[in-house]
């Protein structure tokens, strides 16, 4: 898949961008009382090239949120690194839900085992495998967090005690996987790493990293210094693809072709193989969690730079004029 000039794709942001604020759409998460309050017309959007490269458009500079469940990423990145794809799915499985991202209820009728490690079920199940205190675990899960977001990147405490005052699904969750045997820790201390997880915070240049040391084919963008094995990297990106958008993965696909994750800050990262990681964020969401006007960004950059997995190789990128 060619890759357009730098000032092509950077025009073509911006236009994305700004086209995207004309929509009005949509809430804020308000189950966590810090997510109900950010500006609701703060919208920014990064893309981190293979090569390195960084283009930022928006309120990139100033716009910071929580990563939420894009960061169920992490866990599931440094799980298979370590202990393998045999080990993480004996614990969860490894299909669409097709039900929302925090369904109790699928437990009792498919489980117990999680549908997979992008929903709430799956992200707390593989929260529970890590060993030691919970600060032992919060402390593994910024290791990885700053070799997957190429810098030191800090929980939001505020956001935290919120997820904590929040969570009784996330707690119903946790107890059926603990009474199904998949959970074996103690609920609160694994729900403890867990909130910690999602409270990870930055920018869209810091959560574009994940996506483009993906699409670099597990290399640090710019460089040959490998970060994730080939295994790895084939493996995120597909459950990325089937399942990263929770019950709106199918339709999220066809529209973009970018394999993707979701967050309910706002935040979406994305994935362009062989090409580059992307993240945009606005917090208005649409009746799945996702971000209405992040949407709207992938989905321009994808008709006009030709970025559809399925076109690649005979995609013709816009000439630089967006339309």
């Amino acid at each position: 898949m060619p890759v357009p000039d730098h000032a092509v794709i950077q025009a073509i942001l911006n236009f994305a961008v700004e086209k995207s604020r004309r929509n009005r759409e949509g809430e804020p998460a308000t189950y966590i009382p810090d997510l109900a309050l950010v500006p609701l017309e703060r919208t920014s959007a990064a893309v981190i090239l293979s090569n390195g490269d960084t283009l930022l458009a928006g309120d990139a500079l100033s716009h910071e949120f929580t990563f939420q469940s894009s960061a169920k990423l992490l866990t599931l990145i440094g799980l298979l690194e370590e202990r393998g794809p045999v080990e993480v799915f004996d614990i969860v499985g490894s299909e669409p839900s097709g039900d929302s991202f925090g369904s109790v209820a699928r437990l009792e009728t498919h489980g117990p085992k999680p549908a997979n490690p992008l929903i709430n079920s799956g992200a707390i199940a593989l929260c529970g495998q890590l060993h030691g205190t919970v600060e032992r675990r919060v402390a593994w899960l910024s290791t990885w967090a700053e070799r997957l977001y190429g810098k030191p990147i800090p929980i939001d405490e505020q956001v935290l005690e919120n997820e904590r005052g929040s969570a009784d699904r996330n707690r119903a969750i946790a107890y059926f996987l603990k009474h199904g045997g998949v959970l074996k820790g103690d609920v609160n201390e694994t729900l403890d790493v867990y909130f910690a997880l999602c409270s990870f915070s930055g920018g869209v240049r810091e959560a574009a990293f994940l996506p483009a040391i993906l699409a670099n084919g597990g290399l640090r963008p710019g460089t040959t210094e490998r970060v994730l094995s080939k295994q790895t990297v084939a493996i995120v990106v597909s459950i990325m693809a089937t399942c990263g958008m929770y019950n709106e993965s199918g339709n999220y696909l066809m529209a973009t072709g970018m394999p993707a994750k979701s967050g309910v800050s706002g935040v979406i990262v994305a994935v362009v193989p062989g090409i580059a990681g992307i993240a945009v964020s606005s917090p208005r969401l649409n009746d799945k969690g996702g971000s209405v006007r992040g949407h709207l960004i992938l989905r321009e950059l994808s008709r006009q730079l030709g970025w559809h997995f399925a076109l690649a190789g005979g995609a013709q990128p816009s000439s630089g004029h967006p339309t």
